[in-house]
């Protein structure tokens, strides 16, 4: 009497694997080889994956062959990504983590220039303003004028900070504020006149 045999199928679906799996077992000698006819010798099959299995267990097994088909799979993918990388970087869709650190630092120096300007833009707009409203919405257009300067910048011309602040009438120190302390006028009276008396 002959041994039992079976379909690929069959068996991929008794050892519950893929059919893929069990052609490689075979071919790794894990399992015996099909006969010409296509069908497996299904005790031989059965005894090889028991023996393969308990090796495993028991860490007598050479490196597991799934192990070196999972490992191929990766390296492929690893390597359709790097391409697909590199065609997206030829195409200008992707930006180098090292300019991109560049550019923000660029920016968030700029924006910090920018908002240590303001006190001195705004204190000679303010000196005649007697009104909280009026000073406020003074002040607001100084803020939209400087977010919407950001808005414009260009990363390879940084804003001098010490000329801007020049230009409008003050001097820059390293603390960001105007030097001398405390404005006045020549007759020694303070910036934006005298307080209004409380109502």
């Amino acid at each position: 009497m002959s041994n039992p045999t079976a379909l690929l199928a069959t068996l991929a679906k008794l050892f519950n694997l893929s059919e893929r799996r069990i052609q490689q077992l075979a071919r790794d000698g894990i399992i015996p080889k099909p006969e010409r006819n296509g069908r497996y010798d299904l005790i031989g099959c059965v005894q090889g994956y028991i023996k393969y299995l308990q090796e495993r267990a028991t860490g007598r097994g050479e490196i597991e062959p799934q192990d070196t088909y999972i490992e191929r799979a990766r390296l492929l993918k690893a390597q359709a990504d790097k391409t697909e990388l590199e065609v997206k970087a030829m195409k200008g869709e992707l930006i180098d983590a090292d300019e991109v650190d560049t550019l923000w630092s660029g920016l968030v120096a700029t924006f910090r220039s920018r908002l240590l300007a303001l006190p001195a833009r705004c204190a000679h707009l303010v000196m005649s303003l007697k009104t909280y409203p009026e000073i406020e919405s003074a002040l607001r257009a100084q803020v939209f004028e400087a977010l919407s300067e950001l808005s414009r910048h260009v990363p390879d011309e940084p804003i001098d900070i010490q000329s801007d602040i020049a230009q409008q009438g003050g001097e820059f120190t390293d603390e960001g504020s105007e030097s001398g302390g405390t404005t006045t006028h020549a007759d020694d009276q303070p910036v934006g006149g005298s307080v209004p008396p409380a109502e």
